[in-house]
């Protein structure tokens, strides 16, 4: 907390600049270049965490029957530069690891990766027949201009009670809210109650042209890492818990509930596992009492480098996300309503 408080005014600093980059773009100083397809945009204000990857899924659930869809993403800690389409070849290394697993779940999403995303708008309508593009992780980044923008806001960090880096985990100051289109507050607990829900409402203030949706994260059944693994583990079993994602409390302490764990391996976000690091997860899980090793869906498409041993007693859950308040349909009806809307054919 003292470290906070002697931070505070270079996060005064950095608002500032961040306010006036915003301000730029406002005015037209800086230019964001409009397309003519449907563009959505999901991104956060806070760092890290907040649940993006499982909505973009839930978005392109949505649309990818009805229209050719193009996921457009950074490809954040990458180890390839530039614009680039993936393809049958392509690894988490070589577009990211959250564009790799859309990629496997959706092989029928087109998936694009570029730091700057104008030359990413330009890759995608040059090389290929795009509907729709959904572009994550992409609230400041501001040269494209969004048709729609969706801003996630976890609920464990509300933005009112936080600032900007480096005191606190914002990426910009809260005011940034008012760019979106719709707002949804995830990682809701399960028992968020109406109550709560006025209460959030109130300390929002969204505008009267945002939407505002409540929302929590689904812990599925385990999935072998290994397609052709066919064996099943019991709750009562000893398993390692890894974990290389950003805020990682609530998936440990879900698997603390439903199994076992008798050991937690804790990586960085995005985290590329290195040789030590392969040999840590190798040593923790090859030990003969362990009867399984247990990872997010995140972490489980960098797990090619574990030796086959290993990667058949692995497993990942999956998460989805839910709309609360029986609010699914009006959710899906906005979304869908805006691609119809601005689409070239309905």
């Amino acid at each position: 907390m003292k470290i906070r408080k002697l931070l505070y005014p270079f996060s005064l600093l950095y608002g500032s600049i961040t306010s006036i980059r915003n301000k730029c773009f406002d005015m037209g100083i800086l230019k964001s270049k409009s397309y003519a397809l449907p563009v959505i945009s999901v991104g956060n204000i806070t760092v890290g965490g907040t649940g993006k990857t499982p909505l973009t899924e839930y978005l392109i659930r949505i649309l990818k029957d009805d229209y050719k869809l193009t996921l457009l993403s950074r490809g954040y800690k990458r180890k390839t530069k530039g614009a680039l389409l993936a393809n049958n070849s392509s690894t988490a290394e070589s577009i990211g690891d959250e564009p790799f697993q859309i990629k496997s779940k959706f092989s029928d999403v087109t998936v694009a990766v570029a730091e700057k995303r104008v030359e990413g708008m330009e890759l995608i309508q040059k090389n290929t027949q795009t509907d729709v593009v959904v572009m994550d992780d992409a609230y400041q980044h501001r040269y494209v201009k969004p048709g729609f923008s969706l801003l996630v806001i976890d609920f464990n960090r509300p933005l009112w009670k936080d600032c900007p880096f480096p005191a606190g985990d914002l990426r910009e100051t809260k005011h940034g809210q008012q760019r979106a289109d719709l707002i949804v507050v995830n990682k809701c607990p399960e028992d968020f109650s109406e109550q709560d829900k006025n209460f959030w409402l109130k300390k929002l203030k969204a505008t009267g042209q945002q939407q505002v949706f409540f929302t929590t994260i689904s812990y599925g059944l385990p999935k072998a890492v290994s397609y052709g693994n066919q064996k099943s583990f019991s709750g009562g079993m000893p398993i390692v818990a890894l974990a290389g994602i950003a805020r990682p409390e609530s998936f440990i302490n879900h698997l603390k509930i439903k199994y076992k764990v008798d050991q937690q391996l804790i990586f960085p976000d995005h985290h590329h596992f290195t040789s030590n690091d392969i040999d840590e997860i190798v040593d923790a899980a090859g030990r003969e009492n362990i009867k399984a090793l247990v990872t997010t869906e995140k972490d489980a498409v960098r797990f090619e480098k574990l030796p086959d041993y290993i990667r058949e007693k692995s497993w990942f859950i999956p998460i989805e996300l839910k709309v609360l308040f029986n609010e699914q349909e009006k959710f899906e009806n906005r979304i869908r309503n805006y691609v119809r809307n601005h689409s070239n054919y309905s």
